[in-house]
């Protein structure tokens, strides 16, 4: 279903550290300092995934000269538009999920309101079906 590649990709990005890297580069280009205080891990940390996310091509870095050498990181314009199409994506499938699961709800509603199943299986299965929209609607 999903290439080495892609496999190796999402699960940069599964880690929270970067993400929250990644969310801070959006608004604008930061030294790893400014991460450093912004995410309250160690600056070693930090460097660490920087590094790895510079491999994968999600950032750039930039020396600023003045006034001294020091290096700014900023994401990459394919970064950007990858982390746009996983959150759209991401939206929408969780959108249509939570329909189909408010879908089954309704139905399961109506076969116990037609005494097709027991109060029991309903109020598992009603239970259950709340659960997965209450996971899914988690920021």
């Amino acid at each position: 279903m999903f290439t080495s590649s892609q496999r190796s990709l999402l699960s940069i990005l599964q880690d929270d550290t970067r993400c929250k890297i990644l969310y801070n580069l959006q608004s604008f280009p930061s030294h790893p300092d400014v991460l450093v205080e912004a995410i309250g891990v160690s600056r070693t940390a930090i460097e660490k995934h920087l590094k790895l996310l510079l491999t994968y091509g999600l950032l750039e870095r930039r020396a600023q000269t003045f006034p001294r050498l020091r290096y700014v990181y900023s994401l990459t314009l394919s970064a950007q538009n990858l982390i746009d199409a996983i959150s759209i994506s991401s939206d929408q499938f969780i959108e249509s999920t939570i329909e189909d699961l408010n879908d089954k709800l309704t139905k399961t509603e109506q076969a116990f309101i037609f005494e097709i199943i027991e109060k029991q299986e309903y109020d598992q299965i009603k239970a259950d079906i709340e659960e997965k929209i209450s996971k899914l609607q988690r920021d």
